[in-house]
């Protein structure tokens, strides 16, 4: 309870700044009898959405040469139209601005239904092999649907489904160019990886300039520095891990400083546990004892905790 609000609220009531309908709920939240579970609700609609997919590919696993490949696809095809035609029905009109959403399960009704549409499609090339050797494309296919859903439905879920879709189109087609034509070298996996993380950040700002959807730009600019941090990362076990764990630290520098010009905590966070694991990776390779790599890995994650809650702290106070 917070006596000094609900005081305030009463005040402002009997001066008639406040209606009594608007003094009664803003003194329900003052006292704490009003509480919202919004985010607890959509955290299990999230879950719901992830119990269903495991229960749908453990009886399509466990089933499906009893069921036949035919009843398998009608029955995930219906199942997705059943998702679609109910979000078709809560859709708002469309806006290159923030749509309005009227309904919490909104997300995750959308979200359900295009998860059964890909896991229909990935049944069907598993079990027919329609793409044969270039089933990689089917990625592309899958994330371009779902970037349609994320622009028209408004959804940044689906707009996250999309970008990591491409990704790893992107990132299985290297695997396999490498394969075939450059074998012995695994940068380039790591290179497209960055690629799609420049790409990713390049639209943020496209869509932010435009006013397309400018709400999108945070999805895209998380996933990009992500992206990008994480091809780095992954070079820092070669034998140039050295210069790879100096060029994390560089980059995870700017992005600290990115998210804390844009006031935006979890780029701050992004960047300080990059470099701390930067910094940990030339710790490493300097160190030759056991015993002081055991004090490192145990001391100093303490010491970045610290330093996140100081820059929660410091985000948190007016600029």
């Amino acid at each position: 309870m917070n006596p000094d609000v609900a005081e305030a609220v009463a005040a402002l009531e009997r001066h008639g700044t406040l209606s009594a309908e608007q003094a009664r709920l803003f003194g329900r939240v003052a006292r704490r009898e009003l509480v919202s579970v919004h985010a607890e609700l959509r955290l299990l609609a999230y879950a719901g959405v992830l119990i269903a997919m495991a229960g749908v590919g453990l009886l399509v696993h466990e089933n499906r040469e009893r069921i036949g490949p035919l009843a398998i696809v009608s029955t995930l095809a219906l199942a997705a139209l059943v998702c679609f035609v109910w979000v078709a029905r809560h859709t708002p009109a469309f806006t290159w601005a923030e749509a309005p959403q009227n309904h919490l399960a909104y997300d995750y009704v959308l979200l359900l239904g295009a998860l059964l549409t890909t896991a229909e499609l990935a049944y069907v090339e598993a079990t027919f092999t329609p793409l044969g050797e270039s089933w990689p494309w089917q990625l592309l296919i899958v994330a371009l649907f779902y970037a349609a859903l994320a622009l028209r439905c408004d959804s940044r879920v689906m707009l996250s489904l999309a970008l990591t879709s491409f990704a790893a189109w992107r990132g299985v087609s290297a695997a396999g160019l490498q394969h075939a034509f450059w074998r012995g070298n695994p940068d380039l996996v790591r290179a497209n990886a960055a690629a799609c993380a420049l790409a990713f950040l390049a639209l943020g700002a496209l869509l932010r300039a435009r006013s397309w959807k400018p709400h999108f730009e945070p999805v895209t600019a998380h996933l990009g520095w992500l992206l990008l941090l994480g091809a780095v990362a992954s070079a820092l076990t070669t034998e140039a891990g050295a210069a790879w764990a100096l060029a994390l630290i560089g980059l995870a520098a700017l992005v600290a400083y990115v998210g804390y010009r844009q006031r935006r905590f979890t780029l701050l966070a992004l960047g300080l546990v990059a470099a701390y694991v930067g910094v940990s990776a030339l710790a490493v390779r300097a160190t030759h004892g056991d015993a002081i790599l055991f004090w490192w890995f145990s001391l100093t994650p303490l010491g970045l905790l610290a330093a996140l809650f100081v820059a929660h702290r410091v985000l948190r106070e007016p600029v």
